[in-house]
């Protein structure tokens, strides 16, 4: 609706010209329908590349804290270490199953048992580089976690902040209709059309239809005359005393 009411005054503005007062709440209502154009963008976008970056360093670093997990285990079978076996036999479809906050909890113990056993593992084609590298992708991982939480901050205040500039635009909506009266009779068809654009509003809301349409709803059919007449003598024949019950 904002768009298309912006449009008609855009085009129509050699009517209203001289009128300052139209001009400056049509700017106006320009300006702040802007304003919430941007802010149903950042809405839309506060999260999605965020969301995109947590996932793929979800995936990857999975992937590589099996290979280090099985490395344990294997080295823990050999040494009889029988706490760090159960601890590190993990599966894929098992971290998968994890949420964002117990895979980090997972992770880092994997991490801190690499770490422990970093000389060991290094006969499991584990060597200090891919240790390193696997410690900062925890890091990584734990940063985008912190970022996806940045991003519905971000979006739960552009949505306060668009609630506010719906609220404005409405207001200043408001003072155009009334100063589009001064234009009723000299100018109808801009005023029709105005009318017209604004009344195109709540699209995006749905309201369920009678399931039956009201004209073909029929009232029921009143008695004839006849019907009344039998009723009336049905009336009279129940009222009348039975004269052997006298």
């Amino acid at each position: 609706m904002f768009n298309g009411v912006i449009a008609h005054l855009e085009k129509n503005s050699s009517i209203y010209s001289e009128n300052e007062e139209f001009v400056n709440h049509r700017d106006t209502f320009k300006t702040v329908t802007g304003e919430i154009g941007l802010k149903e963008d950042v809405r839309s976008k506060a999260t999605t590349g965020k969301t995109l970056e947590k996932r793929v360093t979800r995936e990857s670093v999975t992937v590589q804290a099996l290979g280090f997990a099985g490395a344990l285990c294997a080295f823990a079978k050999k040494a009889n270490n029988i706490t760090l076996a159960e601890t590190t036999r993990l599966t894929k479809s098992k971290l998968d199953s994890f949420r964002d906050d117990v895979l980090i909890i997972e992770l880092k113990s994997i991490m801190e048992n690499a770490v422990t056993y970093r000389t060991a593992l290094e006969k499991y084609d584990i060597p200090p580089e891919k240790l390193e590298n696997f410690v900062n992708n925890i890091a990584q991982y734990s940063k985008a976690l912190g970022a996806k939480s940045t991003g519905g901050t971000l979006k739960t205040g552009a949505v306060k902040s668009l609630t506010t500039l719906f609220r404005e635009a409405g207001i200043v909506l408001d003072s155009i209709d009334r100063l589009m009266e001064n234009y009723r009779d000299t100018h109808k068809e801009f005023y029709n059309s105005y009318k017209a654009a604004r009344v195109i509003k709540n699209l995006g809301i749905r309201h369920e239809e009678p399931k039956t349409p009201l004209t073909q709803l029929k009232s029921k059919p009143l008695a004839s005359e006849e019907n009344q007449e039998e009723n009336q003598e049905e009336n009279k024949t129940d009222k009348t005393v039975d004269p052997v019950k006298k």
